[in-house]
């Protein structure tokens, strides 16, 4: 979807949420509820679901109302569905995978991640990616496997860096140094530990960046373990106070609970017990408003720790007596969002399933089973942009049968329907054996055929064996036409293409190089890059 395409109140909205996003402000949700209520006045379901995911997002970064989120996640995944937003449908994929790890299920948890990034195979550019590899990263971590936890965390890095348009792009930056500090911390690496604090300062030189980031719970939490384990005991007091006090004002989201119990943990580890009872008890009030069975049993397994620590028996043993309530209600929970989620998957992968067909007969030419215009369309940019970007040749070969009316005026339509399959069986076999060359029919007895990252020899050499190939293959046309052959000529461009180069641009090129062959040298192959020919067809044209 492209916002650009909308009139100026969808844009001046959009660009509202995303600058309330990036600033994490307070007004983000309100926005989105504006853009929800105008999309539906449009009655666009692209709009709709793509407003539906950044509402449920807003609550997901701003809010404890879990209800909420959940409803206008589900919403948005019906929309997206429904009109095939891929970027959007894998970033309800990745927000999908938190709640499951909300609700404690983690091996649903990675399947929706894992699913995300696949959704992803054909946005080479997208940092989209990086945010649930950043997530697979904290379910090693959880689980004490820090150096793979670390390994997500560099891929994360890698993904999130290809996107500088995303509006949280430098909340995710901050957030990947964060968490490699934890790892360094626990893998006992002061040097490295120095060096992402170091770089999360740096990232307040950028102008875009924004310096609420630096006042967030994970920044403040790993700020203040990192100079503790460092040693630097003025930072660490100082970011100790900023921390407690963004606690005890009750600034933080859902997303947030399970660093609040980590950082409770940890006054617990330094000796800070009064201040780990205090984060115990504002977190039971935030509790109240949640009913995730999950949350609550680690709040109650914190205050277990808690009162083991001080030696407060009583209050020991009413948190034994939630714990235990709560591993009840827990496992019940777990059962009933392990079939809510479980049917949601399934439900996903039928759509998909369904979505994937019906995408590919609107892209495919049901007479040769090839990709047609709109397929070609639709491919052709993502390849033109992927060659741009990576400074590789592109190849556009533009194909037809020789005299072709007259084969079909001599044998019928029908047996002209069977000469374009034949052809279509040829090409299809050399695109099976090499995935970077991919075709089209564009119409009538005319292909496009598409050579990714390949020099003038190999492009000329896969062009010359699929001319002598339809050359060689027997038509099945039957006794009465037996020693029937038909042949093709075949022009090409192949070249680097510029940032504003389209595919017409090289259609255009490799239709003058067709009609230099059609009209010299029929079956032949030339190949035009800064107007230059193939000699092989050059020296067939002079003694044409």
């Amino acid at each position: 979807m492209n916002i650009n395409d909308y009139d100026r109140e969808i844009q001046t909205l959009n660009s509202e949420m995303m600058l309330a996003r990036s600033s994490m402000s307070s007004s983000y949700i309100g926005i989105c509820n504006r853009l929800v209520r105008a999309a539906k006045r449009l009655d666009d379901n692209n709009l709709v679901g793509y407003a539906y995911y950044y509402l449920a997002d807003a609550y997901y970064l701003l809010s404890t109302d879990y209800r909420k989120f959940s409803t206008n996640l589900l919403k948005a995944i019906e929309y997206l569905q429904l009109e095939g937003d891929v970027e959007h449908l894998a970033r309800c994929y990745n927000l999908l995978g938190i709640d499951s790890l909300n609700h404690g299920n983690y091996e649903l948890a990675i399947d929706f991640f894992l699913n995300g990034i696949s959704y992803c195979e054909n946005l080479p550019e997208s940092g989209v990616p990086g945010f649930m590899l950043f997530n697979i990263g904290h379910v090693y971590y959880r689980f004490g496997d820090v150096k793979t936890a670390l390994s997500y965390i560099r891929s994360a890095y890698k993904h999130i860096r290809r996107n500088r348009k995303e509006s949280l792009y430098y909340r995710n930056i901050l957030y990947c140094y964060c968490f490699e500090a934890d790892c360094y911390i626990n893998l006992g690496k002061p040097d490295s530990v120095r060096k992402c604090l170091e770089s999360m300062d740096k990232l307040a030189n950028y102008q875009e960046f924004n310096e609420e980031y630096l006042l967030g719970l994970p920044i403040l939490d790993t700020k203040m373990r990192a100079y503790y384990y460092l040693g630097d005991k003025k930072r660490f007091e100082y970011y100790f106070k900023m921390l407690n006090d963004l606690i005890c004002d009750k600034k933080f989201s859902l997303d947030d609970m399970e660093d609040v119990y980590n950082t409770a943990r940890f006054y617990l580890h330094i000796g800070k017990e009064k201040d780990a009872i205090n984060v115990a008890h504002i977190t039971e009030d935030v509790l109240e408003d949640l009913n995730i069975a999950n949350l609550r049993l680690n709040h109650a397994k914190l205050r277990c720790e808690i009162y083991e620590r001080v030696e407060d028996p009583g209050a020991k043993l009413k948190a034994l007596e939630d714990f235990y309530r709560y591993t009840l209600e827990f496992e019940k929970e777990k059962m009933v969002n392990y079939k809510f989620f479980a049917a949601m998957r399934t439900k996903l992968s039928t759509v998909e399933k369904e979505n994937d067909k019906l995408m590919r007969q609107a892209e495919t030419d049901q007479l040769t089973g090839l990709g047609n215009r709109y397929g070609l369309n639709r491919y052709a940019e993502t390849a033109f942009e992927k060659a741009f970007k990576r400074g590789h040749y592109l190849a556009v070969e533009l194909l037809d049968v020789d005299n072709f009316k007259h084969f079909n005026d001599k044998y019928g339509h029908q047996m002209g329907d069977q000469c374009l399959k034949h052809i279509s069986k040829a090409i299809t076999d050399m695109c099976e054996h090499n995935k970077e060359i991919h075709a089209f029919r564009y119409g009538g007895d005319e292909f496009i055929i598409i050579y990714e990252n390949m020099n003038d020899d190999k492009v000329l050499d896969h062009a010359t064996r699929l001319r002598d190939k339809v050359k060689e293959m027997p038509l099945d046309f039957g006794d009465a036409k037996k020693g029937v052959t038909i042949s093709i000529s075949q022009g090409i461009r192949n070249s680097v293409p510029q940032e504003t180069t389209k595919l017409w641009d090289y259609m255009y090129a490799a239709d003058n190089a067709l009609y230099q062959v059609k009209e010299h040298c029929k079956g032949e192959v030339a190949l035009i890059h800064n107007a230059v020919i193939s000699q092989k067809s050059l020296d067939e044209v002079k003694h044409g």
